[in-house]
């Protein structure tokens, strides 16, 4: 055979070997999820999940429960109810339009967990919406004056002014307070 000849060959094989693992590869991953979700790995989880999400029109019905009920399951411990239940909704949904498309168990949660979040909505609370550790720029710390003391507490200096006597209990720093002792 020619070299050219060859070459085309390997790479329809490997295109071919290719698009048949790429199959599977989301099954893998929805599995390795699965996996990180019974051993209480929660950001794994939604990690593994999220990246998912773009494959989620490729999934068999089957998958595409199981994805929304892990996916609101790890949304409803980690915190993001809202989430949560967007995601059981579309899991119990998926259910009813193929039963069996989740397990007895799953189901049985899927209706308790959704329950308690429309619940909450339909009393006309608000679901919290939190963000994921590191999304948000931390706060800036601004430096806060104290508020004018009190006559009592104040004595007066040589400029006649007002000064705030100092004490053990006015150290605002972040180091343990040294303990008094008995001549104190």
């Amino acid at each position: 055979m020619r070299p050219l000849a060859l070459a085309l060959v390997v790479s329809g094989v490997l295109s071919v070997s290719g698009l048949l693992g790429g199959c599977a590869t989301y099954e893998q991953e929805l599995g390795r999820a699965e996996e990180h979700f019974q051993h209480d790995e929660h950001e794994k989880t939604l990690a593994t999940l999220r990246a998912l999400e773009l494959d989620w029109p490729s999934f068999g019905v089957k998958d595409r429960a199981r994805y929304a009920y892990l996916r609101g399951m790890t949304d409803y411990r980690i915190g993001f109810k809202a989430d949560a239940r967007h995601w059981l909704a579309i899991a119990r949904q998926i259910d009813a339009e193929h039963p069996g498309s989740l397990g007895k168990t799953e189901r049985e949660l899927v209706d308790e967990k959704l329950g308690e979040l429309n619940a909450i909505v339909w009393s006309g609370d608000v679901l919290p919406t939190e963000e994921a550790p590191g999304t948000k720029a931390p706060k800036k710390v601004t430096k806060t004056t104290a508020d004018e003391p009190k006559d009592d507490d104040a004595k007066g200096d040589d400029d006649g002014k007002k000064k705030k006597k100092k004490t053990s209990d006015d150290d605002d720093s972040p180091k343990p307070k040294k303990k008094k002792s008995k001549d104190e």
